[in-house]
């Protein structure tokens, strides 16, 4: 029977049904009387006709997002039926993943920029990319990966004095690989994220059994703190790198790009134009002075082109999100755990899922497929785990703190 807690099943299904409802046809009078649908009747009166129409306005697109959420929710469904052991494979799968995308995206930069190793026709031909397409996502991704490292080390040590040499080689070999994918995304996102990265993943590292004394294991930290903020500083000012990290302008015209996406907001609330349909919306709010080769395919701030996509239905669902987050995160942080490998795995969704949250302020990663999979299964992560009996027995350890959750309608909750 497959089991999901009420708060975030229900925040599932409302996107959902919200992505649903913008698909069902209005008739020609009623639709026309919805906001900002003035230039769509004008043209449409021009040739005379009259035909039905939902409240997305581009439905084709609205259903492709559908399909991607629907996707992302069975990623979630699936790991929140994982135990703990299952969530601990899970992890180390996703970490393999981004060991062979870092890879990748080291033999795609030595092979130049016409190397058939990049998989799309549109993609960041100057930088590593991985199995992305932007090198953003990739910075963001292996930046996540610096973070579970630090929970493959604490969990390959756990219940030990020490670990092993080869473990620790392992584990450092792996961390300079991303370091050295990131340095080829040109990414100022993902450098930054990195250097957060570190500090998260030190905090998930086992000092005891590591033999390093508190006192020491601060001083490093704030010794590499100090080498990483200066290394990251140099490359955004341009000393390092050639510039390749250096701001382009392009930073500010995506702040000076604010007013006009509030205008859109306002005209098409309160149900939007329809998830997926930005770029074709935008195209009609172009002013003269703003076309160029290149074309605005997102809004790169989710935190504005929800509400113009979704309206406020879409905002009051953003705000469930992040309250659940806040509560889910709050609980790992706070409450003492009952089991040590549940509270590492929560702990960990955790920090990546922040490298997400933040990125999504200036970008776009939810909206490719392959990381709104990777970030429905983070989000699953932070419920308790099923129970599992073994041997018609025992159960492992419930998630971090008290039970905070009911059993969603029609489905069972252990």
């Amino acid at each position: 029977m497959v089991r999901i807690e009420r708060p975030a099943g229900l925040i599932w299904f409302a996107l959902i049904a919200l992505v649903l409802l913008q698909l069902i046809p209005l008739p020609f009078a009623l639709w026309t009387a919805l906001p900002g649908r003035e230039l769509a009747k004008t043209a449409l009166d021009l040739v005379g006709e009259q035909p039905w129409g939902a409240i997305s306005l581009t439905p084709m697109r609205t259903l492709d997002s559908l399909l991607m959420l629907l996707c992302a929710f069975a990623a979630y469904v699936i790991a929140a039926q994982l135990d703990a052991p299952g969530r601990t494979t899970l992890l180390t799968a996703v970490l393999g993943l981004m060991v062979l995308s870092a890879v990748l995206a080291i033999a795609q930069v030595g092979a130049g920029s016409q190397s058939p190793l990049y998989f799309y026709a549109i993609t960041n031909r100057d930088a590593g990319v991985g199995f992305f397409s932007n090198a953003n996502h990739l910075g963001n991704f292996l930046s996540g990966g610096i973070v579970l490292i630090g929970w493959w080390l604490a969990e390959r040590v756990s219940g030990r004095r020490s670990p092993a040499t080869g473990e620790l080689f392992a584990a450092g070999v792996v961390l300079l690989l991303f370091l050295a994918a990131i340095y080829t995304t040109t990414s100022r996102a993902g450098a930054m994220f990195a250097l957060v990265a570190l500090g998260f993943a030190f905090t998930l590292l086992p000092l005891r059994q590591l033999g390093i004394s508190r006192r020491t294991a601060f001083a490093g930290a704030g010794a590499l703190f100090a080498i990483g903020v200066s290394v990251v500083v140099l490359l955004l000012t341009g000393v390092l790198a050639g510039g390749d990290f250096g701001f382009t302008g392009g930073e500010t015209e995506r702040v000076e790009l604010v007013p006009e996406l509030l205008r859109i907001v306002r005209d098409f609330l309160p149900l939007g134009t329809g998830v997926g349909s930005f770029d074709s919306i935008y195209r009609s709010y172009e002013t003269r002075d703003g076309l160029q080769f290149g074309y605005l395919n997102q809004a790169h701030n989710e935190y504005l082109q929800i509400p113009i996509e979704f309206g406020i239905l879409g905002v009051a669902a953003l705000v469930a999100g992040l309250i659940w987050y806040a509560r889910r995160v709050w609980q790992v942080f706070r409450v003492e755990p009952e089991s040590q490998t549940i509270n590492r795995q929560q702990r960990a969704a955790a920090m990546v899922i922040i490298f997400v949250i933040v990125h999504s302020a200036g970008d776009y990663p939810l909206r490719t497929d392959g990381f709104a999979v990777y970030f429905a299964m983070l989000c699953a992560m932070l419920t308790p785990p099923i129970a599992s009996r073994r041997h018609g027995g025992g159960r492992i350890g419930r998630a971090s703190g008290p039970r905070i959750d009911n059993t969603m309608p029609g489905l069972s909750y252990s």
